[in-house]
C-alpha cells in the first residue's frame, strides 16, 4: 500500500510539474485564439483618459507615463507601450505593414477585417525566452514583451486597450 501511494505521488508530482508548464507551440496557439476571440467581442469601457483620448485600462495594469498620443504601462517589470494615430482610422493597414516589414522573424503573424476594422496581432522572439507582442487596430497599437508563460494574457490586455482608445 505504501509502494502505491508513494508511486501515485511520483505520478501526480510528474503531471503538475509537466502539465503546469506551457509550450512554445500552446501559447501561441491560446494567444492566437484570444485575438480572435477579442477581435469579435465588445470594447471596454474607458476607464482612464489623456488629453488626447480615453482608453481602458485593465486590471493591474499602472499608467507610468502619458505623452501626446502614447502610453507607458506597467504590469510588474513588464512595459506595455500604446501608440496611438488619430490620423489614421480603423481600417489603417500602416501600422500593420510597417511591423510586418521590422518583425522578419515573427512565429505569429494574424489579421481580421471586417468592414468597419482592420486588426493584427504578430508575436516575433526577442531574447533568450521573451517575445515581442504586437497588436493592433488600424492607427492603434500596443507592444510589449513577455515570456511565453504571460504571452496569452500579454496579447488580451493590449487587445482590450487598443479596442477601447476614443478621441
Amino acid at each position: 500500500m505504501k509502494l502505491k501511494l508513494t508511486l501515485l505521488s511520483m505520478l501526480l508530482a510528474f503531471i503538475f510539474t509537466t502539465g503546469c508548464s506551457v509550450s512554445k507551440e500552446q501559447a501561441i496557439a491560446s494567444a492566437k485564439e484570444s485575438f480572435e476571440l477579442g477581435v469579435l467581442a465588445d470594447s471596454n469601457e474607458a476607464n482612464e483618459a489623456t488629453d488626447s483620448f480615453t482608453y481602458y485600462l485593465p486590471s493591474g495594469l499602472i499608467v507610468e507615463e502619458t505623452a501626446e498620443n502614447n502610453l507607458v504601462l506597467s504590469k510588474g517589470n513588464q512595459l506595455f507601450i500604446i501608440f496611438s494615430n488619430p490620423a489614421e482610422d480603423q481600417l489603417s493597414q500602416v501600422n500593420y505593414e510597417q511591423d510586418r516589414m521590422l518583425e522578419e522573424k515573427a512565429i505569429l503573424v494574424e489579421t481580421n477585417e471586417t468592414e468597419e476594422v482592420f486588426s493584427y496581432i504578430i508575436v516575433s522572439p526577442f531574447d533568450n525566452d521573451n517575445y515581442k507582442v504586437i497588436v493592433g487596430i488600424g492607427g492603434e497599437k500596443g507592444t510589449t514583451i513577455t515570456d511565453i508563460g504571460n504571452l496569452k494574457e500579454s496579447a488580451e490586455n493590449l487587445l482590450e486597450i487598443v479596442k477601447s482608445v476614443n478621441y
